[in-house]
């Protein structure tokens, strides 16, 4: 087998692990900016609002708890009951609590789009993603970094005609490359720098089969070019496993935790009903605590 087959085999399977990193960025960028925010709108429509109005009860009854607590440690300790303090400390405890409740992630705005509009944005995004992404193109210029920034703050809140017009500036650079890199000079102040996009190589219509160079490979030493496209190659890989597990760890995250439930509306439904009953019982205890409460310090105030 003639070394430039290995050669041809190689520079095949990194052209695929680059090809799959980039379909991998895309799918990582549209699970976290949109998939993610629909579910979470979703999940606020059906049941968000409700269980928010739940959680703030069964919150209130874990403050009552505290300060009945501390209202009977003073009693014990023959201290009297200073009320406004004990209120006072409360309220600190709600806001922490409500804060932890909410999460790390507010409710967001994000603009609605038609079915076509939604696939201009996908498809737009995709094209900016396998020509101008940092990671896979290292000698863009500072500029086009940054106009890769703006696309996916475009794409997250779903601004089609922003995504647009950083679709139109970047890829204008073949035919107006002297323009565009003054309308950047103008916007970025950064230096005049020559840009070299590669695309990434389309499918041909014959591919020949390299099985054959793959399963004997390990059999022969490496050249330089063979060892620098394996290095490539693995690199490639890496990048692939960190994106992947970067993935994971977004799925095992609210709205995505969600996407099961809200898939089935028998589960939706009997979640609600559970929320109910929470609720229920959630204002039964609050009502019992303000009661006992009150007596309490009625008890101390005949005594004193």
């Amino acid at each position: 087998m003639k070394r430039h087959t290995f050669t041809e085999w190689l520079l095949g399977e990194v052209t695929a692990a680059r090809c799959a990193l980039l379909a991998l960025y895309e799918q990582r960028d549209k699970l976290q900016y949109i998939d993610g925010p629909r579910l979470e709108k979703e999940y606020m429509e059906q049941i968000g609002s409700f269980e928010e109005t739940v959680i703030k009860e069964e919150i209130e009854c874990e403050l009552l708890q505290k300060k009945q607590q501390m209202i009977q440690t003073a009693i014990n300790r023959r201290e009297p009951i200073d009320e406004a303090k004990i209120d006072a400390l409360i309220e600190t405890y709600r806001q922490q609590m409500h804060e932890e409740a909410a999460g790390p992630y507010a409710p967001r705005e994000y603009a609605e789009l038609s079915e076509k509009e939604s696939d201009e944005l996908q498809e737009l995004y995709r094209e900016i993603v396998q020509d101008f992404h940092p990671e896979m193109h290292p000698e863009l210029t500072e500029a086009h970094r940054q106009l890769f920034q703006k696309a996916q703050e475009a794409y997250r809140r779903r601004d089609l005609a922003a995504l647009q017009l950083v679709h139109e500036m970047l890829f204008s650079t073949a035919e107006n490359g002297a323009a565009l890199e003054a309308l950047l000079e103008l916007l970025l102040g950064n230096r005049k720098e020559t840009v070299k996009v590669e695309s990434v190589p389309q499918n041909r219509e014959h591919v020949t089969d390299y099985s054959l160079a793959g399963e004997i490979y390990g059999f022969f030493r490496p050249t330089a070019e063979e060892a620098a496209l394996r290095e490539e190659q693995g690199r490639y890989r890496q990048r692939t496993d960190r994106v992947m597990n970067e993935m994971e760890t977004m799925r095992m995250r609210f709205p995505y935790t969600a996407a099961e439930m809200l898939a089935d509306s028998e589960k939706v439904e009997a979640y609600k009903m559970e929320l109910e009953h929470r609720l229920h019982s959630a204002v039964q205890v609050r009502e019992r605590k303000e009661k006992e409460i009150r007596a309490m310090i009625e008890r101390v105030s005949v005594h004193g």
